[in-house]
């Protein structure tokens, strides 16, 4: 078992169950309505012009890759997540995620690939982990932010 980091507000967190969280999070956990504003900040208005926003909390935002998905076959895609304050991994500090995901339009189905955990805002600075991911192609959940993703990506289908 990982020794336990402390986070940046103090909240004593395992990398692992941290990992874990985020990752689930971003197929399988439900977000708010859709509808409901994303709330502004510093770097979402200095976003790289290959990344899109489609959410943001208090505590992260969540960009999908500016790439053409094909509307039938499998395409390749990547997510952003980035901390609104920045998360300890292995010591290390960790501002942002980039996951490698594909994606099925027609058979409304993604997996996860692997997981980039960087140093840096938006995907940027020294790599801190590479996560192989242990997912397998599913259908994303309704209300989840894998959902969110697919219909961003896939262009509500």
């Amino acid at each position: 078992m990982m020794p336990r980091q402390r986070g940046a507000l103090g909240a004593v967190i395992s990398w692992k169950r941290a990992a874990a969280r985020l990752l689930a999070g971003l197929l399988c956990v439900g977000v708010p309505a859709i509808a409901s504003p994303a709330i502004p900040s510093a770097p979402a208005a200095n976003a790289a012009p290959g990344w899109r926003q489609i959410y943001a909390d208090s505590q992260t935002i969540y960009y999908v890759g500016a790439a053409d998905v094909a509307p039938t076959g499998q395409s390749d895609i990547e997510t952003l997540l980035e901390f609104t304050v920045p998360q300890v991994v292995n010591g290390a500090q960790v501002w942002s995620i980039v996951s490698h995901m594909k994606l099925s339009c027609d058979q409304r189905r993604m997996f996860t690939v692997d997981n980039t955990l960087y140093a840096l805002r938006m995907g940027a600075g020294p790599v801190v982990q590479l996560q192989p991911a242990n997912d397998a192609w599913h259908q994303p959940q309704p209300g989840s932010l894998g959902e969110l993703i697919w219909s961003t990506a896939c262009g509500r289908r």
